[in-house]
């Protein structure tokens, strides 16, 4: 380290940086840095709409309309459909998703907007290229 005229210390641009490997990882409008290797972070909201989307399709199953679930669940017909569709994920997929190392832009906004393929090989592609 440099002083100055008064005597300090002044530190150098050497002192003063940092060099280590990072990535940056978006979740909505939050952005984070993580240095090194970045924790597994589960997306409770996306978890929490694949739940409700087996249960609704469950009830699609032993013969309730989307509209009859929409109303005892209090949301509109096509909320239910969209979150509905969660449960034809691939189960690769959902095992990445409940431990939180799926792709930082495989998010429920993502799979409701995308309208993704029931297909499973179909989804490796898709989910692959985020």
């Amino acid at each position: 380290m440099a002083q100055d005229g008064d005597g300090y210390s002044q530190a150098g641009r050497a002192e003063l940086t940092i060099e280590a490997p990072f990535q940056m990882r978006r979740r909505g409008v939050e952005l984070k840095l993580h240095l090194g290797e970045p924790p597994a972070e589960i997306d409770r909201t996306l978890v929490q709409n694949i739940m409700k989307g087996r249960s609704w399709l469950a009830m699609v199953i032993a013969g309730k309309t989307f509209s009859e679930i929409a109303d005892s669940e209090g949301v509109s017909k096509r909320r239910v459909q969209d979150v509905t569709n969660l449960a034809l994920l691939a189960p690769d997929a959902l095992e990445s998703i409940a431990v939180g190392e799926q792709p930082d832009g495989l998010t429920t906004d993502y799979l409701i907007k995308t309208r993704f393929s029931a297909v499973w090989s179909e989804q490796h592609a898709q989910f692959a290229s985020l």
